[in-house]
């Protein structure tokens, strides 16, 4: 690599870093690990049941999912990588096929691991797309689309406090209905962040130590360049 090309990507490393800072985050983002737990609160004519849900995951700004990553996410993120490319939208399905009865209550039981911003409103909404496409691994502009618009199936408002904690999210009367159709069946919910007051970034990922080093080789260089400019416009002859 040359002096050129090293100096510019030091200074590609130093305007993202100051860049970052002036950014903020608005998001709700949960573990599949607790997907055993994670389910659906129903109340029938018949009784109680729990259903767990089948499969998570999000779709994000660039249109793309991932069938292996079952972690569920909302919002918008200045610190994710390729997935930070504007907003993303998660989505869960539930396995219908053992429920009886006519349901009459059900809430969303969902734990989350971070939440950035207060007062971060996020909102349940339907999906009319087939949910093997919702499941599939690729790119969907549709899918990514029907994850936060159509009828509206409750809402939560999430706070730093509810970091690490379950969070039972009530369905309304679309829900209800929209889970009754779907008895015997698969159902799906996606879900959106649609407002809340944004907070400051995470903390920066700390640099590969080759990466830190070029990095400040590169603000040297520039404070060298800089003096050497310096001292020969001092020393040039005055014509």
């Amino acid at each position: 690599m040359n002096l050129k090309t090293r100096l510019g990507y030091a200074a590609s490393i130093i305007g993202i870093s100051l860049s970052g800072s002036a950014m903020a985050d608005l998001y709700v983002y949960g573990f599949s690990d607790f997907n055993s737990s994670n389910g659906l609160n129903i109340t029938t004519s018949s009784g109680d049941f729990f259903v767990p849900t089948s499969d998570s995951g999000w779709w994000d700004g660039n249109f793309f999912h991932d069938e292996f990553n079952k972690n569920y996410f909302a919002g918008t993120c200045s610190n994710c990588g390729d997935h930070g490319n504007g907003n993303i939208n998660d989505y869960f399905t539930f396995d219908l096929s053992g429920i009886s009865g006519t349901i009459t209550s059900a809430s969303l039981n969902l734990y989350t691991y971070s939440v950035a911003g207060s007062s971060v409103e996020f909102q349940l909404f339907d999906i009319t797309s087939p949910l093997s496409e919702v499941h599939a691994t690729g790119t969907n502009a549709a899918v990514y689309n029907d994850l936060m618009t159509g009828a509206s199936y409750g809402s939560f408002i999430y706070n730093p406090s509810d970091s690490n904690e379950f969070r039972s999210i009530l369905l309304n009367t679309d829900g209800i209905s929209a889970l009754n159709s779907a008895i015997g069946g698969e159902f799906g919910i996606g879900g959106a962040v649609t407002g809340g007051i944004e907070g400051p970034p995470p903390p920066p990922p700390i640099p590969e130590p080759e990466t830190y080093a070029m990095w400040l080789a590169g603000l040297g260089l520039l404070g060298f360049f800089g003096y050497r400019r310096k001292n020969l416009n001092i020393n040039s002859p005055v014509h």
